[in-house]
């Protein structure tokens, strides 16, 4: 069963960014909330015997700034609001003691209130009035002291500052207790890994780090099950009491923060796969207090976003004990999700096992086994994709063979065939090749529309669906397009502004779709997870103008978005690039981010086919350092040229702007591929023994060693 046992400072309360809680080894030890009381909100009632207000409970709504935060703990920096006073809340770990500050940012006459939650039932012994212990720490106040000659109606033992001023607090293990030491992955290892955050400049400015902050303010530890993930958003776990891991969220979140964190990436990747164990299949949902959905999945992008992850520097002992569970999951789609019999997929719900879950009826009065739930383990909840499909009960799937389903299964063949192999495991290799070789020839033969030149999701009776949204241009990520119906699919469709194309991209469905003004949901509205796949699809055809364009594109709506209101939102509108014209495109959904990933893959990325790919010729000029791949640390600056350093030390210098696609050490006996513009030169400053040959636009380009020990390339 597969546990974290983090240890360390941390905002691990799903009930608050304002809780600070210390873990040892995955056990809570001590937990502090900082609330704010203002004595001057009068009662709510005219014979209301209450006055005041504690501000206890803050939502994202209640934030103005989110600040730095590590991610696997501390520091964290957050700018606050409390019935309208701002606040700044500063803390930092030193030495295993925790050091808060809390500042009003105007005047006021407000009180900061520290608040000790945990463990429950103990006192505290003042040894003054700004000092003393509890539960075996010792607690230095200053600004605030303990209630003396003003209470407060407070249940938990409590310190309280003086009006409209600055309050900190130090709480500090006490005599006879050491730090726990081998902490799973947290503790020591993880202060050293958030030293060197990821910093972007240029086009990148500010860029990544909201990317992280969005990921590093929803990371929390789920006591129950004790597994470290980032959910979704804080509030949805507060909405649903309790940590909640949806299934490609968590997938892609983990793609995300492995620039930055390889470790935080790993959790998330372990926190969402541990259910298969107990349903042979990646739940829809997973909560913290049991709940989950058992009759269906979520879209299969898990291995192929692991060996995204993993392929610069497999790490065979943490994949062998990953790939029995992914392998597990992918038997289930063939045997639960062909009800025609024909090969392909489609999203399905079971009836059995039957399930409540009343939280949720007056929302879902349909958990299962109904059209509506099939749509929800697609991920595109309202999409109009399926209107009006007809649910096959007897089969427990929609009659529509599905597009995205068919090519995220053939991801899936094709990556664990190389975990597989990785692993060593030829046999189970070459069944997932043969696999990966039939559904693509299904795909090719049945889903694409010659008269419109676009993969189309299938009804039962033939007819091909006329409801066209980004998954059409999945089977590119899959690589199972030839490559003529790949070109026409990007020039005919793509590109077309009265379909995908345009000032904002990529829509949820076609402009051109009845839905698209309805700007609800995916019915129209721009989201992460699509630019980022479609991003991906196009990439690994080559289509690096388009996938640079889409990047900027991409990159522009959020850092406005960002830069006005400090949103990462669930999704954006499409006519107007605005993240916040609607309810439900929750503020701070961490996967709004992917479109900051995408700009980011502009400079530096790891292609699962097997390439270091660096630089770009059609993206603004930009840098970002401190990335984290493959175990090295890599700062890439993309200017008139492409400047790389890898571990500090100058690796590849491009004298014009240029693709670079390094194969990985797995490829032995693949050429370097070059994309330039204009003649120049490259050089690579640690070319191994024996140099490769490079390839540009068919011609080989042989390489040159040079009297440093560099290798040049010439065109």
């Amino acid at each position: 069963m597969t546990r974290h046992r983090p240890t360390g400072w941390n905002t691990w309360d799903f009930r608050g960014f304002n809780r600070l809680t210390y873990l040892e080894r995955g056990r809570t030890r001590i937990s502090l909330l900082y609330a704010i009381w203002d004595e001057d909100v009068p009662p709510p009632t005219p014979d209301s015997r209450q006055i005041g207000r504690l501000y206890d409970c803050f939502r994202w709504s209640d934030v103005t700034r989110l600040g730095p935060h590590a991610p696997l703990g501390l520091p964290a920096e957050l700018e606050l609001k409390a019935g309208g006073t701002p606040y700044q809340a500063v803390a930092v770990e030193r030495d295993g003691a925790l050091e808060l500050t809390v500042t009003p940012l105007a005047a006021t006459r407000q009180r900061v209130v520290f608040m000790l939650t945990a463990p429950a039932g103990e006192t505290p012994v003042p040894s003054s009035a700004t000092a003393g212990s509890f539960a075996g720490y010792r607690i230095e106040l200053r600004g605030a002291t303990w209630p003396t000659d003003y209470f407060l109606n407070i249940a938990e033992p409590y310190a309280v500052g003086a009006p409209g001023q600055p309050a900190s607090v130090r709480v500090a293990r006490g005599r006879g207790r050491r730090p726990a030491a081998g902490a799973a992955g947290c503790g020591e290892a993880t202060h050293r890994e958030s030293a060197d955050g990821l910093v972007g400049d240029g086009a990148l400015r500010d860029a990544p780090q909201a990317m992280m902050r969005a990921v590093t303010w929803n990371t929390l530890f789920d006591t129950r099950r004790h597994l470290v993930s980032s959910p979704v958003s804080r509030d949805w776990c507060y909405d649903w009491r309790g940590v909640i891991v949806f299934c490609w969220d968590t997938y892609l979140v983990g793609t995300m923060v492995a620039y930055e964190s390889p470790a935080l990436a790993r959790f998330n990747f372990e926190a969402v796969t541990a259910a298969v164990d107990e349903l042979g299949f990646v739940p829809n949902y997973y909560m913290a207090h049991g709940a989950r959905s058992l009759d269906r999945s979520m879209p299969p992008l898990g291995a192929y976003l692991i060996w995204k992850t993993q392929a610069a520097a497999p790490d065979a002992a943490w994949l062998k004990s990953i790939y029995p569970k992914l392998r597990r999951w992918h038997g289930f789609w063939m045997r639960q999700r062909d009800g025609n019999g024909n090969g392909l997929l489609e999203w399905g719900s079971n009836a059995e096992p039957a399930y409540e879950f009343p939280q949720l009826v007056p929302y879902n009065p349909t958990l299962r086994h109904s059209a509506k739930a099939c749509m929800w383990e697609s991920g595109l909840d309202n999409s109009p994709m399926y209107d009006d499909v007809a649910f096959n009960a007897e089969k427990n799937v929609l009659e529509l063979d599905d597009v995205a389903l068919s090519s995220y299964y053939a991801m899936d063949c094709e990556a664990l065939a190389a975990l597989a192999e990785c692993l060593g495991r030829a046999r189970d290799a070459r069944s997932f090749r043969r696999q990966y070789a039939a559904i693509a020839g299904r795909i090719n033969a049945l889903l694409w529309d010659e008269e419109h030149g676009i993969y189309c999701n299938r009804h039962w009776d033939g007819r091909f669906s006329r409801r066209w949204s980004p998954t059409s241009f999945f089977p590119l990520i899959a690589g199972v397009a030839p490559r003529e119906r790949a070109e026409r699919m990007v020039r005919e469709h793509l590109l077309n502004e009265r379909e995908f194309w345009g000032a904002y991209v990529i829509p949820s469905i076609a402009r051109s779709d009845p839905a698209y003004p309805d700007n609800d949901y995916w019915r129209g509205r721009i989201w992460g997870p699509f630019n980022f796949l479609v991003a991906e699809g196009l990439r690994r055809y080559r289509f690096d103008d388009v996938a640079a364009e889409l990047a900027r594109k991409g990159l522009e709506m959020f850092m406005r978005n960002w830069r006005e209101d400090g949103g990462v939102y669930e999704n954006y509108n499409a006519q107007t690039g605005r993240g916040g014209d609607v309810w439900n495109a929750a503020r701070l959904y961490h996967w709004g981010g992917l479109l900051v990933l995408i700009a980011l893959q502009e400079l530096i990325d790891i292609e699962p086919r097997g390439f270091l790919r660096l630089g770009s010729v059609a993206f603004p000029e930009a840098s970002v350092a401190n990335v984290r791949l493959g175990g090295d640390t890599y700062d890439v600056a993309l200017g008139a040229g492409v400047r790389v350093r890898r571990n500090g030390r100058l690796f590849l210098d491009s004298s014009v702007r240029a693709v670079v696609r390094l194969p990985l050490p797995t490829q032995p006996e693949r050429p370097i591929e070059l994309s330039a513009a204009e003649p120049g030169e490259l050089r690579l400053y640690e070319p191994g023994p024996t140099p490769r040959a490079a390839r540009l636009d068919g011609r080989v380009i042989a390489a040159e060693r040079a009297a440093d020990g560099s290798v040049r390339y010439r065109w």
